[in-house]
């Protein structure tokens, strides 16, 4: 199926998830903007987050195109998505 300009009813962008505080921007790290959803921060502690960070940057250095993988924290899964601009980390059951 094809999708037409006249198809879409609305746009949810980045910039409305997180102003809706479904997402938190983390900054510039290693030159790429990083995004977390809330959910993650609440389900991992503060050693873990920056543990999942570390490897999903090191994940997305051997991508050749947008993609998505999965890694794990302290036996804890982790999605990593990055669309080409922004990396994003979640929970697998968020996705």
């Amino acid at each position: 199926m094809e999708w037409n300009e006249e198809d879409i009813i609305d746009v949810y962008t980045r910039q409305d998830t997180i102003a809706d505080g479904v997402i938190f921007n983390a900054g510039r790290i290693a030159n790429r903007e990083v995004d977390l959803t809330v959910n993650l921060i609440e389900y991992l502690d503060k050693y873990e987050l920056a543990k999942a960070i570390v490897k999903g940057l090191e994940a997305v250095r051997h991508f050749k195109q947008p993609d998505m993988k999965e890694i794990v924290v302290n036996g804890k899964r982790v999605w990593v998505d990055d669309n080409g601009s922004v990396i994003t980390l979640m929970l697998p059951e968020v996705y």
